[in-house]
């Protein structure tokens, strides 16, 4: 569990509140989540939630600018944190650059919904948040939900979901996951991923895209 990095304080704390309120009023941003690995017509999906997708780039919709600001700058000073507590993880990254992908997810899971299959944030999928670059992927957790965080298959281990806990964690298989689910209480995140790289390449790429 030592690549398991946890941060908490008043900030995220007012950061996750921030969110459950953003969550609650935009009610016309909401969409299905995507739901992964069905099999058959009668199998439940792996993935059940509501989404919220927020652009860190885009100032067309001030409110959605501003809660995704807010999210980055906790995120990019919880990244700070785990790559000074790990020096040699940035050494060992092309360009010895790590950033906060600008693209990312709030999600809400009713009671009974989830992420329930096992899985990892790498693939080699071909879309704008480059999922092949993913180093690092991160939760907040918006609210204190009991038996809901996230499981981690291999370290033998349930992250409590904690209002205010920002949880940062490698990306790849060595880190297996999945949501535990509350049948009875509702559960919010925040969610992305960080990249290998310099932001500044990757906005360049995303321009010519």
């Amino acid at each position: 569990m030592q690549l398991i990095g946890h941060y908490r304080n008043a900030g995220y704390e007012a950061t996750a509140d921030a969110v459950m309120d953003f969550f609650e009023r935009r009610q016309d941003l909401q969409r299905p989540g995507v739901a992964f690995g069905s099999c058959g017509n009668n199998a439940e999906p792996a993935k059940i939630s509501t989404d919220i997708s927020l652009v860190a780039l885009s100032r067309s919709d001030p409110e959605s600018f501003a809660i995704a600001d807010l999210i980055m700058r906790g995120v990019s000073a919880g990244l700070g944190q785990y790559l000074k507590d790990r020096p040699l993880f940035r050494e060992v990254c092309p360009d010895q650059e790590l950033f906060v992908m600008p693209l990312f997810n709030l999600q809400y899971y009713a009671p009974g919904e989830g992420f329930r299959q096992w899985h990892c944030d790498w693939t080699i999928g071909d879309d704008a948040t480059e999922p092949v670059h993913r180093v690092l992927a991160w939760i907040l957790y918006c609210d204190s939900v009991d038996e809901a965080g996230t499981e981690f298959h291999w370290q033998q281990h349930h992250e409590e979901a904690e209002r205010g806990k920002l949880v940062i964690f490698p990306a790849s298989p060595t880190h297996i996951h999945r949501g535990r689910v509350n049948s009875k209480l509702s559960k919010t995140i925040a969610t992305g991923w960080i990249n290998a790289g310099s932001r500044e390449d990757f906005l360049k790429r995303l321009a010519r895209s």
